[in-house]
């Protein structure tokens, strides 16, 4: 059952604030701007982890050679698809969360 998120807050920032805080969930591995603010608020605190962040900036590279591996499948531009290193990546990103979860 889908949320109901029908209620807005809305703040204004310096454009250095607005700076200072985009770096902060960028380091945060990839939170949306909700899940930043919400947990910032609701938990004082978002804990930054380097591994999980350089695999999350990895894991979009790859899905975006995904995506253009696939459409070029269907346009029947190639036939064979190497998946070698997307498997490598999955298999150290949940090293890394099993890792992290110990």
């Amino acid at each position: 059952m889908p949320r109901n998120q029908t209620k807005r807050v809305t703040i204004r920032l310096t454009p250095e604030d607005y700076d200072t805080l985009m770096w902060k969930r960028i380091e945060a591995a990839g939170l949306t701007w909700r899940e930043f603010i919400f947990k910032m608020c609701t938990e004082g605190k978002v804990v930054s982890n380097d591994a999980l962040r350089e695999l999350n900036k990895e894991l979009r590279y790859q899905g975006n050679n995904l995506n253009q591996l696939t459409r070029l499948a269907h346009q029947r531009e190639i036939k064979v698809i190497d998946l070698s290193e997307l498997k490598k990546l999955y298999e150290r990103l949940l090293d890394t969360i099993i890792e992290r979860s110990e």
